[in-house]
């Protein structure tokens, strides 16, 4: 109980005046950070497009700015590409795939061929036994009847740790798959689960093998190839091109030259970025008892990769 002093004091509990206190700070911070908010969002719009744009400030690559549409260049043509596999003494060949980049729809097109594959008598690896991947390259487009532009050979431990540098991707495998082989000087193992998984360089050379030479499923091998396009030339990998590309110079014999690189840097860009948005196409090669590939497969053929 309170005695006053004086008569006429007022009597304030001091629990009451320590909440109207509080209640005052409360609202005074409350004022101040709707106003600090008020300045905020007006500044953020003057200056930035979004929040991604904000939070990203000074962590912006130029990799992130192309994604947006309107700042990607333009592209257009169509380049076919020879690429194929050796043993490391180049006493055989693992692979070999026609693969083309169509600027104009976005689409990779690919053709795996058997390297038991005959023209004029003569199988793809005694051709390349003569002058290389140049005479596989213009007997080949020789035989088809359209321009093959570029070429690249790799034998099987360099292709291995080329590929390896772009990283893992996922694989679907409708099977088990556990085999050995090969010669003496050349011996490999395959080891895929059914199902989804992650294969590395080692395995993807590997199954691409394993489909081309003892299998013969170049549907399957198509499969695989177009998988890999599309999974591991990504925006990463596309930050990296120019030590990809000088890697690339190291590991393969190839008529692709510094200058075809430069002049196709756009191309390289937009198709990884828009990875996900690339249309594939696969053509299948088929051949008779002779390994001579059939008129019907080499019309198909024809179809895809004329420009």
């Amino acid at each position: 109980m309170k005695l006053f002093k004086n008569r006429g004091d007022i009597y304030i509990p001091k629990s009451e005046y320590k909440k109207s206190k509080e209640e005052m700070i409360l609202k005074i911070l409350l004022i101040f950070i709707i106003i600090f908010t008020v300045i905020f969002i007006v500044l953020l719009n003057h200056k930035y497009k979004n929040i991604a744009q904000f939070f990203g400030e000074g962590e912006v690559t130029t990799t992130q700015i192309a994604m947006e549409e309107e700042e990607l260049p333009n592209i257009s043509g169509k380049t076919n590409f020879l690429f194929f596999e050796t043993d490391d003494r180049k006493e055989t060949i693992h692979y070999i795939i026609l693969l083309q980049a169509d600027k104009d729809t976005m689409a990779y097109k690919v053709c795996s061929l058997s390297p038991d594959m005959k023209i004029d008598k003569q199988s793809l690896f005694d051709i390349y036994k003569i002058g290389g991947g140049a005479s596989l390259q213009t007997k080949l487009t020789e035989y088809f009847g359209f321009e093959i532009d570029n070429w690249a050979e790799f034998d099987n431990s360099s292709f291995v740790d080329f590929i390896s540098k772009f990283g893992s991707m996922v694989y679907y495998s409708d099977e088990d798959i556990s085999f050995s082989g090969g010669g003496e000087n050349d011996k490999y193992t395959i080891h895929v689960s059914d199902g989804e998984q992650n294969i590395n360089g080692k395995e993807l050379s590997n199954l691409l093998r394993y489909y081309s030479v003892e299998k013969k499923q170049y549907g399957l091998e198509n499969e695989l190839v177009l998988s890999a396009l599309t999974q591991l030339l990504n925006e990463e990998n596309y930050e990296n091109c120019d030590s990809l590309f000088r890697l690339f110079i190291k590991s393969s014999s190839s008529n692709i030259t510094v200058r075809d690189f430069e002049n196709s840097k756009n191309a390289i860009m937009i198709f990884c970025l828009k990875n996900e948005d690339i249309t594939v196409y696969s053509t299948v090669s088929e051949y008779n008892k002779k390994n001579i590939l059939t008129q019907q497969s080499v019309k198909q053929i024809k179809g895809y990769f004329s420009k």
